[in-house]
């Protein structure tokens, strides 16, 4: 299944102290280098915010996730105008479902207001955070890795 390429560490009990909530696989690099970083930053901050999570630290949740979504708006943003800018045909529903994704943000963002107090918006905000990024990097952006490949032969 491609999911658990990119979900490769899916509970606590399967990782040891020193694993990651997300790994990225090569499978899902999109040969450009602007995009893959991003989306190894977005990988990296996610991984940091469960990791505080797991070890129980809830101080400043609310502005780490902020900036996870923040870095993400304007992820979408290079993105969009790299689809533009190459030609795809699809980029009305790529920004499409990337307006969906703005919905998910705000719950995300009310995960985060409610983790230092709430156990259930913890375990929440880790499950969301992990299935924003495997919706965003599988359902939509694999779709145009073939675009992509095309135009660079």
């Amino acid at each position: 299944m491609v999911a658990k390429e990119i979900f490769l560490n899916q509970t606590t009990a399967n990782r040891g102290a020193d694993k990651k909530m997300v790994e990225l696989s090569e499978n899902f690099t999109l040969e450009c280098d602007e995009l893959d970083k991003d989306h190894e930053r977005l990988v990296e901050m996610v991984n940091e915010i469960t990791a505080k999570l797991e070890e129980g630290i809830t101080e400043n949740c609310e502005d780490t996730v902020r900036a996870f979504i923040n870095f993400t708006k304007g992820h979408f943003n290079r993105e969009e105008q790299f689809l533009i800018k190459l030609g795809y045909p699809d980029v009305s529903k790529h920004r499409k479902h990337h307006h969906e994704l703005y919905e998910k943000m705000d719950h995300i963002m009310e995960f985060a207001r409610s983790a230092s107090a709430n156990e259930l918006a913890r375990k929440s905000l880790k499950k969301e955070l992990v299935f924003f990024l495997m919706d965003d990097v599988i359902t939509t952006d694999l779709d145009f890795k073939s675009f992509i490949g095309g135009e660079k032969t």
